[in-house]
C-alpha cells in the first residue's frame, strides 16, 4: 500500500491509551488518521497538533451504522475493548455486536484492510467472558468480512507504556498503601511494549506482515506477583505485597464490584486461570520492561 496522506487510516478507540501511539505512528509516516471520539475537547490536547489527525465528535457505541464513517477510508483498525463490564452484556456489546457494525461498514464502504485488536488466549471455551467474546468478534471477522477484504487479527499480551492502567496502576497504589492484597499471585503474563505492538500494526499496514492472526508478547514471561513487586518499587511506600488464596481472592473482587471499584472482578480472576503468554522464540527484539517502565513509572510518584 502507498504510504501518502491519501491514504485514510481510521482508527476506532483511537482515543485510548494504544490508539495515541497508532495515531503518532501513523501521522509521522505520513497517513491521513481519522479518529472518532464522544469526548473532542477531552482528547484533542494530545492528537491534534499531529499532522494529518482528524478528530470526528461522535459516539460509535450509539450509532446504528458505522457507514458514513468510512466514506473514503482505506484501512480501518478497531481498537475497542473493555476489562471490565459496567453493565452484564457489555463485552458483547463491545467486542462481538460492535464488530459485527464494523465488518458491515468495511463490506459497505469496500474497505481495503481491516486490522482488529483481540486478547491472547481469546477463546470460545475460556473461561472469562471477557475472552470469550473476544473469541466472539474474531468469528464475526472469519464469518462475515468479504473475502476480498484483507485482515489481520492481533492478540496480544498485557500492554505496558506510559499511559498504561496495568504497571502505572500498581506504582499509583503504592503511593498510598502499605500492603498490596494480591490475587492470582502466580498468574503469568508476557507485557508487550505499546511501542512494538504499534510496530506490529504498521507491518500490518504497509504488507510487511503475512500472517492474519498474531499472536504478541515480549521478551520475557513473568508471574503477576514479579510485576507487582517492579511497579510497586517505584512508589513512595514500597508496600508488602500479601499473596491471596483463591477463596480470599473471590471474595476480594466481589467486595471491589459491589463497592463499584474497578480493580478487579471475578471475571478478570478467571481470565487470569490461563497464561497469558505466547511463544517467543521470535520476538527478542522486543522491549522489555525493564528498559522502558523506568522512565514513566518513576515520574508517578
Amino acid at each position: 500500500m502507498n504510504k501518502s496522506n491519501q491514504t485514510t487510516v481510521l482508527i476506532l478507540g483511537g482515543a485510548g491509551f494504544i490508539g495515541g501511539y497508532l495515531t503518532e505512528a501513523l501521522s509521522r509516516t505520513g497517513y491521513h488518521v481519522r479518529i472518532p471520539t464522544r469526548n473532542r475537547e477531552r482528547a484533542k490536547g494530545g492528537l491534534i497538533i499531529l499532522q494529518n489527525v482528524e478528530l470526528l465528535q461522535t459516539d460509535i457505541s450509539k450509532l446504528e451504522s458505522l457507514d458514513q464513517l468510512f466514506i473514503g477510508v482505506d484501512v480501518v483498525i478497531n481498537c475497542v475493548g473493555i476489562l471490565h463490564e459496567t453493565r452484564k452484556g457489555d463485552f458483547k456489546k463491545f467486542h462481538a455486536k460492535f464488530v459485527e457494525k464494523v465488518v458491515a461498514s468495511c463490506n459497505n464502504q469496500k474497505v481495503n484492510k481491516l486490522i482488529h485488536l483481540s486478547a491472547l488466549k481469546a477463546s470460545a471455551s475460556a473461561p472469562s467472558a471477557y475472552l470469550r467474546s473476544k473469541a466472539e468478534g474474531e468469528q464475526i471477522i472469519a464469518d462475515t468480512l468479504h473475502e476480498s477484504t484483507p485482515s489481520h487479527i492481533l492478540r496480544p499480551s498485557v500492554v505496558f507504556g506510559d499511559g498504561d492502567s496495568f504497571l502505572s496502576m500498581f506504582t499509583k497504589l503504592a503511593n498510598w498503601l502499605p500492603l498490596i492484597p494480591l490475587a492470582k499471585p502466580t498468574a503469568k503474563f508476557q507485557p508487550i511494549f505499546v511501542g512494538d505492538l504499534t510496530q506490529a500494526v504498521m507491518n500490518c499496514i504497509n504488507g510487511n506482515e503475512k500472517k492474519s492472526l498474531i499472536e504478541l508478547g515480549g521478551p520475557r514471561q513473568y508471574e503477576l506477583i514479579e510485576l507487582v513487586r517492579y511497579a510497586t518499587g517505584f512508589g513512595r511506600l514500597s508496600p508488602r505485597i500479601i499473596p491471596l488464596p483463591d477463596w480470599a481472592a473471590q471474595l476480594q473482587a466481589r467486595t471491589l464490584e459491589l463497592l463499584g471499584l474497578n480493580l478487579i472482578t471475578r471475571d478478570n480472576l478467571a481470565s487470569m486461570s490461563v497464561d497469558n503468554t505466547c511463544d517467543a522464540a521470535s520476538i527478542t527484539s522486543y522491549k522489555t520492561i525493564e528498559s522502558i517502565a523506568p522512565s514513566y513509572l518513576s515520574q508517578l510518584t
